[in-house]
């Protein structure tokens, strides 16, 4: 297939214009633009120019799309030499020398290769043996190249910019010396650099970037709801490095520090996910890409976004259960990283296929198993069954099960100064079974006319199960639901309930029902109640512990209208309490208000027992090139311990490009908590003054300070990048450090 562009200008006024049969629209001006996508073959295009009779000029042209299209370039280098050395020579090559100097025949072959051939399909491979001796050119030639850890550095940093909106894609992405991959439509094998994403099973997520082999097969044939009726995906590598995953809590701002460094370039995932306050189960999840959501500098383990990220997300519901409402806002990052020294020859493999037995009953099966990768063999394995109604009506089994080590997370609450790791070290001769039922039901496929949903849940974890983001430490299990019922236009009733009960540990439990009725066309009037429960069943309760029942109302009321502000107050108040539960009664306002295009305000402002809270966010766009936020957060958060902590972050930054060669970032961030404080300047900037010279430096400087132990914890991070690029030569270089 092929692509055919159509471009003009000059229609007049009361006419339409037509390519290859389909209306184009035209702009004030007269100008428009239109593609159209072909298959492979010969063709006539036609371009219409009509008046409202269907009159006017028409366009032929002939053009054919060649099934085989291929382009390819090639370089043969062939070095004869003789050396006659006397004396200790060795002694004077050192070790690890790039050149076998005993040899007189060295030689490099390299290719790349991309094209078009039959029905569809498309080659692209390419290889580079390297400069050196003959007789070794292919001995190691599907194996990793040992330079690659330059390849690590961003090249943006080192060329000047092209002065236009080009990208580089690199079409051949391998760490070795070869790269093959052929392809048709979705299916592939290939072998080089690839990604692995594994979503399927929510228990046995796997996300991995590795070099090997990849297989890829879906089928023709369509399920009525538009699903590959079956397809399969598998893989073998020798990864040499370690699959690691990283959750950052939101803070309000863009820059994010990584616990690792150096990391294996492109195998990062980057996403947000966002977790319910009571369960820590993901409820949803907003994949990020790289150049638009984010930039990454993989030497120092930098992660900076294109929009702040606040700590909170609405839950939709309306108790506050401390000083800020909503669910958990958190920043995950899985890639792959070298731990050390030495080499990794352990061997990764696993797939996932799945099979329509019709249009409503599917299964699953994922596996992934790893070699000793420095923290023993691991492996998952996991099958899933799905039976579906409808989009609205299903039910999901899973179950999976879990043999060693299988991923750790580091998290960080604080944007990558302090972290902690929850699971980890005591899972690598652990095995552990989990299960996990899911079930929706639409009240239209129920009762006729009927409207709203409800969902339902069970998980349950054994102890010691590892998978991304499901480490566990005892026995747990967990199960809730949630409804949402609109009786009419004018009311509708909301409701959630969660437990989690965990062997030799804490036991929450909360429901809330809320009650929403919509006054007037402006005015917004909401009820709700929420009851929750906390029992801690540890060998050892600490005295900091928290248990007992409580019952919390609020009315809230809101104004809305439909313009550039809106508003809300709120009342609560704790009902019973029992145990030694604290009241929550607590009354706030809050709202926002856009003032142009250009600046957005939100806020909240409450106070209550469990101490103040609230929030200020502010964005403003100065031009489409800069933009400026300011956001501030104070929230009270109540840890597994019972300890409630009082935290608030102050941020605020700046983003832009200045021109078509330079560009700049700014960001402070003041932090204080009853734990700790401390401030934080990050700083950079991109610059490109001519075209021959390409200029750029960061800086990273900041201090925590333990207000209970006195401790600090400083972070001094710099880089600085200078290319000059001659007719025929680049010459380029950049210093990075990073001392915690």
């Amino acid at each position: 297939s092929g692509t055919v562009s159509v471009s003009g200008s000059g229609i007049p006024a009361g006419h339409t214009v037509w390519v290859a049969g389909q209306p184009v629209p035209t702009d004030g001006a007269g100008n428009f633009a239109a593609e159209v996508i072909l298959p492979t073959g010969m063709h006539t295009v036609e371009v219409a120019v009509l008046d409202e009779s269907g009159n006017g000029e028409l366009f032929l042209r002939d053009l054919e799309f060649k099934q085989n299209d291929w382009f390819y370039v090639g370089t043969a280098d062939l070095t004869l030499s003789s050396d006659d050395t006397s004396g200790p020579a060795g002694a004077l090559e050192g070790d690890n020398t790039p050149y076998d100097y005993g040899s007189s025949a060295d030689g490099r072959l390299a290719f790349f290769v991309s094209g078009e051939f039959g029905e569809d399909w498309r080659l692209t491979a390419s290889a580079d043996t390297g400069e050196q001796a003959i007789g070794d050119m292919f001995t190691n030639f599907l194996d990793k190249s040992p330079d690659s850890l330059l390849r690590r550095i961003d090249p943006d940093y080192y060329y000047p910019t092209f002065g236009d909106d080009g990208t580089v894609e690199e079409l051949a992405p391998t760490m070795g010396k070869f790269y093959v991959r052929v392809s048709r439509d979705d299916n592939h094998a290939l072998w080089g650099n690839f990604n692995v994403s594994y979503q399927g099973n929510e228990l046995a997520r796997v996300d991995r970037g590795l070099y090997g082999g990849n297989v890829r097969y879906e089928a023709d044939e369509l399920t009525g709801f538009g699903e590959a009726r079956y397809a399969v995906d598998a893989f073998a590598a020798e990864p040499g490095t370690v699959s690691g995953r990283e959750a950052l809590r939101g803070t309000g701002g863009s820059l994010y520090f990584l616990a690792r460094q150096d990391l294996l370039a492109g195998s990062e995932r980057v996403r947000i996910e966002v977790r319910d306050k009571d369960t820590g189960i993901v409820s949803g999840v907003v994949n990020l890409r790289y150049g638009e959501d984010y930039d990454i500098d993989y030497l120092q383990g930098r992660i900076l976004l294109a929009e702040p990220l606040s700590p909170t997300v609405s839950d939709h519901l309306l108790v506050r259960t401390g000083g800020l409402s909503g669910d958990e806002a958190w920043l995950t990052v899985d890639y792959e990283y070298t731990p050390g020294f030495e080499d990794l020859d352990a061997i990764a493999a696993g797939g996932q296929g799945h099979y329509w037995l019709n249009d409503y009953v599917r299964l699953g099966l994922t596996t992934s198993h790893n070699g000793d990768d420095g923290a023993g063999d691991s492996g998952l394995d996991a099958a899933d069954l799905t039976l579906r109604l409808n989009n609205e009506s299903w039910m999901k089994l899973q179950a999976a099960r879990s043999d060693g080590l299988v991923s750790s997370t580091w998290q960080s609450t604080d944007g990558g100064f302090e972290f902690d790791q929850p699971t980890g070290a005591g899972f690598e001769d652990e095995s552990a079974d989990a299960y996990r039922a899911d079930l929706s039901i639409g009240f239209a496929d129920v009762v006729e006319g009927a409207r709203g949903r409800m969902t339902l849940y069970f998980e349950n974890r054994g102890a010691g199960y590892s998978a991304s983001g499901l480490g566990t430490w005892n026995d747990l299990q967990q199960f809730g639901g949630t409804l949402v019922l609109p009786v009419n236009d004018d009311w509708n009733v909301a409701a959630k309930a969660d437990s989690a009960k965990q062997d030799d540990g804490l036991s929450t439990s909360n429901e809330e029902v809320n009650l929403e009725f919509r006054a007037t066309e402006y005015w917004t009037v909401s009820a709700g109640v929420r009851h929750d429960r906390r029992e801690d069943d540890s060998p050892v309760v600490l005295v900091t512990q928290e248990e007992g029942e409580r019952t919390d109302a609020v009315l809230m009321a809101a104004y809305d209208p439909n313009g550039l502000w809106r508003g809300y107050g709120f009342v609560q108040g704790t009902v019973s309490a029992t145990g030694d539960r604290e009241d929550n009664n607590r009354a706030g306002v809050g709202g926002s208000l856009r003032l142009g295009e250009k600046v957005l305000i939100d806020a909240e402002a409450s106070g209550g027992d469990l101490g103040p809270g609230g929030r200020l966010g502010t964005s403003y766009m100065v031009s489409d090139a800069t933009s400026a936020y300011l956001n501030y957060a104070l929230e009270n958060e109540r840890a597994d311990n019972g300890l409630r902590r009082r935290r608030g972050n102050l941020v605020a930054g700046t983003r832009s490009r200045l021109t078509d060669s330079a560009s700049v970032y700014l960001e402070e961030r003041y932090q204080h908590s009853d734990g700790q404080t401390g401030l934080t300047h990050a700083t950079g900037f991109t610059l490109a003054p001519e075209g021959r010279w390409s200029l750029g430096a960061d800086t990273d400087i900041g201090t925590l300070l333990d207000r209970e132990t006195g401790a600090e914890t400083k972070r001094r991070a710099a880089g600085l990048r200078v290319a000059y690029g001659f007719d025929a030569l680049q010459v380029s270089s950049a210093v990075e450090y990073r001392y915690d």
